[in-house]
């Protein structure tokens, strides 16, 4: 009787306007928190971080996903479920667009890490707890079987910026494939021409060539 009395004082006792306590909701949030943060650092880090090993994003892809999380837990009410989802999903394009470019890759693993983080926040008593595993388990795995599948893939491309308008001629293919091998030190096997800039003498194309092992090539273009 005293402990009940104890705990309803202190569920009750307010501050700054909040109840002090709430602890069916309290181990709530702490239990989906740490169910969230398994699952998230997973792509996170052991699909992403330890292939490509970019520790800007891996913080970025954590960071959002815990945010995220956070909020919709906190504010997402039953009737403003759907609203903050797709909120937040509005915000984070809209920064997509004020920051630089984000390649595609990371762009998806960004968005991954989001909706999971979404769904784990907002899952409702009309969602079990094995269906959610199961969404989280289908969703990682396919990541899995997609980056093992890319890593087979002997081909790679590359946009780049070329100083030599006068190969871009139809009957200079060759010669041109000839002098993008000569310069990288690779068998360049395909080359699409994109828009040319005659003031500069510059065109940007798009080069093909089987993957080689030990070098990396970023993902922002580059002139020769």
């Amino acid at each position: 009787m005293i402990h009940n009395l104890v705990q309803l004082s202190i569920d009750t006792t307010k501050i700054l306007g909040l109840e002090f306590f709430h602890s069916e909701d309290f181990w709530q949030l702490l239990i989906r928190f740490m169910y969230n943060l398994v699952w998230v650092s997973i792509p996170s880090y052991f699909l992403y971080f330890r292939k490509r090993g970019d520790k800007e994003y891996f913080f970025t892809f954590m960071i959002a996903s815990i945010i995220v999380f956070q909020i919709c837990m906190l504010l997402g009410t039953v009737s403003l479920r759907i609203g903050f989802a797709l909120g937040l999903f509005a915000i984070f394009g809209i920064l997509r667009y004020r920051t630089n470019p984000i390649p595609p890759r990371e762009m998806t693993y960004l968005f991954l890490v989001i909706g999971m983080s979404v769904k784990n926040s907002l899952a409702n008593e009309n969602i079990s707890m094995a269906e959610l595993i199961l969404t989280d388990v289908l969703t990682v795995t396919v990541a899995y079987i997609i980056e093992k599948y890319l890593e087979t893939v002997k081909h790679q491309k590359k946009t780049i910026m070329y100083d030599r308008t006068d190969l871009i001629k139809p009957e200079n293919y060759k010669e041109l494939l000839k002098d993008l091998s000569e310069r990288f030190g690779i068998q360049i096997e395909k080359a699409d021409i994109g828009p040319v800039d005659l003031i500069r003498d510059q065109v940007k194309l798009i080069i093909y060539f089987k993957k080689v092992d030990g070098i990396t090539f970023f993902d922002s273009s580059f002139k020769l």
